[in-house]
């Protein structure tokens, strides 16, 4: 439970990070996820504890934590919060870099200093309820931590099309996918077709990529993801064929391509913001409705 509830807390930061790298103003909102990651960071210690916070004002925590650091940091960050949210004041790159920074080294000190574990071992594999989503990731993490990046995006990418799978699968229950749209083209080119006219060959392959690509971009969306993040996962990553009886291939032309660690991450870290993205709204089919009473003869 502690482990999940760090998870939380590294959630909420992450969102921070990614704002605060934002151009527009809507960087300076990254203010407040900082301001809350350290905020819900402080009332697990207390709990950790056993203090009593309620009624507990930001700076208080470090009048009774005497050991946490960065008190006049954090502070400095608390009066950029109330400048945003109450004074309605925009924010200068510098402040919102200072506020990166001070939350950044806040979870590096505090962290195993009030609960044992390092802040960058905290997973957020934990927040994924999904089984055999979690098990891709954590095969993919694996191979991040032994360098072994071009695997590493192979199990991402595997990880991706099982949520897409698990979340749709329990949404036809006797009924069509709200998320179908349209069967699986994979075999209707024109050279399993047969064709050889070069100009209708090359007129089928192109309306078939076409379709496929609509209907990828279509489920995506309709899911409620981040397209655009998508398109960078994508790119990143093989594509992946998946057979009856449920055996997926990788492509094997993106084995050539030079990964660094960081675009490793990101694809690890873009399927965990999916699945939890799904997981804040989903239901099955079969749950919705009474079940019905057999029919007397």
């Amino acid at each position: 439970m502690l482990l999940k509830r760090l998870a939380l807390v590294k959630l909420l930061y992450k969102g921070g990070l990614e704002l605060s790298q934002q151009a527009g103003p809507s960087a300076c909102f990254s203010i407040l996820s900082f301001h809350d990651s350290i905020e819900m960071f402080l009332k697990l210690v207390c709990q950790h504890r056993n203090i009593k916070s309620d009624k507990f004002d930001f700076i208080e925590y470090w009048n009774s934590i005497p050991d946490l650091t960065l008190k006049e940091s954090c502070n400095a960050l608390n009066e950029r919060r109330k400048n945003i949210k109450h004074r309605g004041l925009l924010l200068d790159r510098s402040e919102i870099d200072s506020s990166r920074v001070t939350t950044k080294e806040f979870f590096e000190q505090n962290t195993f200093k009030q609960f044992g574990v390092q802040f960058n071992e905290v997973s957020l594999l934990t927040l994924v309820t999904y089984p055999t989503v979690r098990g891709f990731l954590e095969e993919a993490s694996n191979y991040l931590k032994d360098e072994k990046n071009q695997e590493s995006v192979g199990s991402a990418a595997i990880a991706f099309d099982e949520l897409l799978t698990v979340y749709e699968e329990s949404k036809h229950e006797g009924y069509n996918s709200p998320f179908f749209f349209g069967k699986s083209l994979e075999f209707n080119s024109s050279f399993f077709m047969g064709v050889k006219d070069r100009e209708m060959a090359g007129f089928i392959d192109n309306v078939k990529k076409s379709i496929e690509e609509m209907s990828r971009a279509i489920k995506i969306v309709s899911m409620g993801l981040d397209y655009k993040r998508f398109i960078k996962f994508d790119i990143l990553t093989p594509h992946v064929t998946k057979f009856i009886g449920g055996s997926r291939h990788l492509s094997e032309g993106w084995r050539i391509k030079k990964l660094t660690q960081a675009n490793c991450q990101f694809c690890i870290d873009f399927v965990v913001d999916c699945a939890i993205k799904l997981q804040d709204f989903d239901f099955s089919i079969g749950e919705l409705f009474e079940p019905q009473e057999p029919h007397a003869h």
